[in-house]
């Protein structure tokens, strides 16, 4: 699978080396150009390709979202002709970091139906949102796996999103659609922040 990640942050760089190192083809773009990633991929012990942003969505089977929230509809531009890929929102609606953390006012909305709406031929899966990368990855208890969120509104997307989170060691659980599971995996939601280990020998069926 060609998995393509958008923004090559500590989100985006981790995932993309976690993929690469799975097997998987993983192409990774920034808001730059492909020459300003070369220092940080000649530091990873993955095999990634740098590209840019428009060749990457010609391109991605799967393309994953890892960007601040602020910058998303620059990216998600209404002449993007998804064709049914999967579109996996990673973000979370902070409009400012640390030290003076803001979350975005909505107006009642959700960033993940927000998304959906940017890109509307897309199958749009919620995941990798509510365990900071610092502790995502970390190691868990003996004999447990880390789970982790998913929401989408195709049950076939949220399958494959779901195959890939077990690839990389964690655990997936659907909770359901975006309009009620990805709201509540959302900034203030029930599961935002929520971190939860599962006995390693269960696997629960997307």
């Amino acid at each position: 699978m060609k998995i393509g990640i958008i923004g090559a942050a500590t989100v985006g760089m981790t995932l993309a080396a976690k993929f690469a190192n799975c097997g998987q083809d993983v192409l990774l773009a920034n808001s730059r150009d492909p020459e300003s990633l070369s220092a940080s991929l000649s530091a990873l012990d993955a095999s990634l390709t740098a590209t840019s942003s428009a060749d990457l969505l010609a391109s991605a089977e799967i393309v994953f979202l890892c960007l601040p929230w602020v910058k998303v509809q620059d990216v998600l531009s209404p002449g993007i002709d998804w064709n049914r890929r999967i579109l996996v929102d990673t973000t979370n609606i902070f409009t400012s970091y640390a030290p003076n953390f803001q979350i975005a006012d909505l107006k009642g909305d959700s960033g993940s139906e927000i998304v959906a709406r940017l890109a509307p031929s897309a199958r749009v899966v919620k995941a990798f949102n509510t365990i900071p990368f610092a502790t995502m990855f970390t190691a868990e208890p003996t004999g447990t796996r880390r789970v982790l969120f998913v929401a989408g509104d195709d049950a076939a997307a949220t399958s494959t999103v779901a195959s890939l989170i077990r690839d990389v060691g964690l655990h997936p659980i659907v909770l359901g659609p975006l309009a009620s599971a990805g709201r509540q995996m959302e900034l203030g939601g029930i599961f935002s922040g929520l971190e939860l280990f599962t006995p390693a020998e269960e696997r629960l069926a997307p």
